[in-house]
């Protein structure tokens, strides 16, 4: 934004006030977006940390980026979104088959559900991320209640196995 529109009031020209939240892809965006007028944080999209890579990332290098998103939004909360892959966003698209309705079909919590080695270990990079800054969980593309207490199982998995290593994290984290 130029400079005089982003020192302007966040308001319509009859005085209703808005807040604009920004989504972001890495901690540098977090930081742009607050710099420039952003009141918070709306989504932070954790695809970006895989498709840069185009590869599943360790838990650490997941925990880094997780924690300096975290640490760039402070004292805000931020929601995490978890692994949206699938559909129109694939790690090694050529060996991959593409699906009619790839917005509908298996993706996002589904893909996470199927495979939950993946998502147990994002969601224990994205909690231990939780000791250093607000944040909340966020499942992409929930469709129904069965797979919303899938989920829900598979974070309360990820806080066992955190709280066995003996690992800081909230176990507040809003979901």
């Amino acid at each position: 934004l130029v400079t005089e529109e982003r020192a302007l009031p966040a308001e319509t020209s009859d005085g209703h006030k808005l807040s604009f939240l920004a989504n972001a892809d890495s901690p540098e965006e977090v930081t742009k977006a607050l710099e420039n007028g952003a009141a918070g944080i709306g989504l932070f999209r954790t695809e970006s940390v895989f498709l840069r890579r185009n590869r599943i990332p360790k838990e650490e290098e997941q925990f880094e980026e997780y924690k300096a998103v975290v640490e760039a939004a402070s004292p805000l909360p931020v929601p995490i979104r978890t692994l949206d892959l699938g559909g129109d966003k694939v790690l090694g698209s050529d060996s991959r088959e593409k699906e009619d309705n790839p917005f509908m079909g298996f993706r996002a919590i589904r893909f996470c559900l199927r495979n939950r080695d993946v998502f147990l270990t994002q969601l224990r990079a994205i909690l231990r991320a939780s000791a250093f800054g607000q944040l909340k969980i966020m499942f992409p593309m929930i469709s129904g209640l069965g797979e919303m207490l899938s989920a829900r199982e598979v974070v309360e998995e990820a806080k066992r196995q955190l709280a066995e290593r003996g690992q800081e994290f909230d176990a507040e984290t809003p979901i």
